[in-house]
């Protein structure tokens, strides 16, 4: 998952460290400046122009494994978080868990003046929040039309300061708060060791800078891991990704 020729891979700092702890959604969109301010002309017997200030969150929904224990921790530390929103639940039919605010997409002030904006509360009437269909965005997708709905369906809003990246940054950290490390190659080696110690992974002795230190054991018994994955071997030369219409990534 942390391979840059994946479909799961963003051009976001820190990006590599949500796919290696399973968190990674179909898609993240930048919705543009959080904070755009405009001045409107005089109306409705109004003299004096008005000026609205609207504020605009980010939004990353994600399905995470229902087996991995480190999934419930995540999703606590959010629910716990001062600048996160959470909506989540765990499969298509689990209750849902909401944090104690709404997750608020947009919200509006207004005030006669620009510097009175700062003053205004924002406006909860006017605001737009998401719908609990939004976890519907959380489920991975298997190819084209396909979804996985059986996971833990994760919808998190960031209503802190920042743009995209300052929100991953925060993600980031709090799973290195779930893992207990305190950056990716003390993540890596946390996470890793079980494979190592199956010498399914080795560790490179000699990384280029920037280039993550543990590769795949390319002398592994590729049909034994098969048949440990899948319960069978290759029919005729197939494999599984051929069976379920899996997108071809070319490299």
């Amino acid at each position: 998952m942390a391979q840059s020729y994946t479909k799961y891979d963003f051009d976001y700092d820190g990006w590599r460290t949500l796919a290696l702890c399973g968190f990674i959604p179909n898609n993240i969109e930048d919705v543009g400046p959080r904070y755009v301010v405009e001045k409107s002309n005089s109306s409705y017997g109004r003299k004096a122009p008005q000026w609205t200030e609207t504020k605009t969150n980010n939004a990353i929904c994600a399905g995470l494994s229902l087996k991995d224990p480190q999934s419930q921790s995540f999703v606590d530390a959010c629910l716990r978080h001062e600048d996160l929103m959470v909506l989540c639940r765990k499969g298509p039919h689990g209750e849902i868990i909401r944090s104690d605010k709404r997750l608020v997409g947009a919200e509006r002030r207004t005030a006669d003046t620009r510097a009175g904006l700062k003053k205004t509360p924002w406006d909860q009437a006017d605001a737009v929040f998401f719908q609990d269909s939004v976890l519907e965005e959380a489920r991975p997708l298997i190819y084209s039309g396909k979804y996985l709905d059986d996971c833990y369906q994760v919808a998190i809003v960031h209503d802190g300061e920042g743009e995209v990246q300052e929100f991953i940054n925060e993600l980031v950290k709090i799973w290195y708060g779930v893992y207990g490390v305190d950056e990716f190659r003390d993540l890596l080696a946390e996470i890793g060791h079980q494979y190592l110690d199956n010498e399914e992974l080795e560790v490179d002795e000699k990384p280029r800078p920037n280039e993550i230190p543990i590769l795949p054991n390319t002398e592994l018994d590729v049909i034994l891991s098969y048949k440990q994955l899948w319960g069978r071997t290759p029919r005729e030369g197939r494999l599984a990704d051929d069976e379920v219409q899996l997108e071809v990534i070319p490299l």
